[in-house]
């Protein structure tokens, strides 16, 4: 049923505080959206009028100049100068402000000026070679002025590629547009100044806020306990609901830890070498991949297994070759590792190598003998960044193959290169030199 209009004065009459401050933080924020919608739609409208301005002002500059440059690339085709265009050799603050510029490119250079001479600019082609001759003649700055014809409440600036002001006509504003009339060598900045925004626009705010506290006020005289007591009740109710809802997606996101977790160790021990399995902090079976799963009974296998019965039932005899009795050999050596959580990772070391250990082996080892040269020739140079790349590289395969006393050898050398002045460089690489014969012997193999 809807409410009278009375109903509906008194239940607003009667909102709590809070209601009132979100009422004035509400408008206080669309009042300020408006402001600043308006003004941001003054800046467009500014920016559309300096770009339109920098736009006209490009096209009347561009169509000047080209008879300008047409007479420079004719004289400098003919190789004799032309009406009002004279062959010499740039002065040398000129050629010195050329680095990089194209041949034949046409360039400006205000020159300086001289008593009572009219302000003048040279225009000229970039030479081939630097202090050789080239066509080049002299623009009037009152004719570029003569040019700029800016729309009231804009300004344009004729500017060169170097940033120098050639010309400049009408009133700056604080929106800023350019445009290129010969890219590289000659642009337009415009300008423009935003209209004002309205006063009534303005004084929206203190209306609403005097609005609001009128009603306000006549809420704190009519409101009575038993709303107060209610407001609080539901405010209590709906904090419980945010709490259990709170611990609800903490036990979630606890639950997703634990799965992710699980199958970051599942992904962990199938990539493993060697039969390996995973025990919990409590000792029990947890994990394990194929080829540990070939070492146990299948009957026998299962998660929660104690470490007493999985090694008890660990056995690698190959089949129809133990005539049903255990003796001594048939058990693998097992290599215990206890993890930062308790866990202990529990590898069963046959005495056959793995399958394929021993080529990945060989590839290591040519792969260290292909890297070292370069590392030495990164230090010999004093290339730090090729210093620690090479030697990123090798300490990774170190690393991967178990050689631990490479590593910090190789870390002090990274360090070294990276460090100012690459302090220490030399006594690294031969620190390195020390102990890299005696990881390619224990990869099976002397050094060359």
């Amino acid at each position: 049923m809807a409410l009278s209009g009375r109903a509906l004065i008194h239940s607003l009459l009667h909102r709590s505080s809070i209601a009132f401050m979100l009422l004035v933080t509400t408008l206080l924020v669309a009042s300020w959206l408006l402001v600043e919608d308006g003004t941001h739609g003054l800046r467009q409208a500014a920016l559309a009028r300096a770009t339109q301005a920098a736009a006209r002002a490009a096209l009347v500059v561009k169509d000047e100049l080209q008879g300008a440059e047409a007479r420079l690339v004719q004289s400098q085709r003919e190789g004799r100068a032309g009406p009002g265009v004279t062959i010499a050799v740039l002065p040398p603050d000129v050629t010195a402000a050329l680095p990089g510029a194209e041949a034949g490119q046409l360039r400006f250079w205000p020159l300086a000026r001289g008593g009572a001479t009219p302000p003048e600019v040279l225009a000229f082609l970039v030479p081939a070679q630097p202090g050789a001759p080239t066509p080049m003649l002299r623009i009037p700055v009152a004719t570029l002025e003569a040019l700029l014809a800016p729309p009231p409440g804009t300004a344009l600036r004729l500017v060169t590629g170097l940033g120098t002001e050639l010309a400049a006509a009408g009133t700056p504003g604080d929106v800023h547009a350019s445009l290129w009339v010969r890219e590289g060598a000659l642009r337009v900045d415009a300008s423009a100044i935003p209209a004002r925004m309205s006063l009534a626009v303005l004084l929206i705010p203190f209306f609403g806020l005097g609005t609001l506290g009128f009603i306000f006020r006549r809420h704190l005289q009519r409101t009575d306990r038993v709303e107060l007591k209610l407001a609080a009740l539901r405010g209590s109710l709906a904090r419980h609901a945010a709490q259990l809802s709170v611990n609800e997606a903490r036990m979630r996101l606890s639950q997703n830890e634990r799965l992710a977790a699980e199958r970051r160790e599942q992904a962990l021990i199938e990539a493993w070498p060697v039969p390996v399995a995973l025990l919990d902090p409590e000792g029990k079976l947890s994990a394990w991949n194929q080829a540990f799963e070939a070492l146990l009974p299948p009957e026998t296998l299962r998660r929660d297994l104690p470490s007493g019965m999985l090694t008890r039932h660990l056995d690698i005899r190959a089949p129809g070759k133990d005539n049903g009795r255990r003796g001594p050999g048939n058990r693998p050596r097992a290599r215990s590792t206890t993890m930062a959580d308790g866990s202990r990772l529990l590898e069963a070391l046959p005495d056959a190598p793995p399958q394929g250990l021993d080529e990945a082996r060989q590839l290591c080892r040519e792969e260290m003998l292909a890297l070292a040269p370069q590392l030495r020739e990164a230090v010999r140079l004093g290339d730090g960044a090729a210093a620690r790349r090479q030697a990123h590289a090798i300490r990774g395969l170190a690393a991967n193959f178990g050689l631990l006393a490479l590593v910090p050898v190789l870390q002090a050398l990274e360090a070294a290169a990276a460090a100012p002045q690459m302090a220490g460089l030399d006594a690294a690489l031969a620190a390195f030199e020390r102990e890299f014969d005696a990881a390619l012997r224990q990869l099976g193999s002397a050094a060359a």
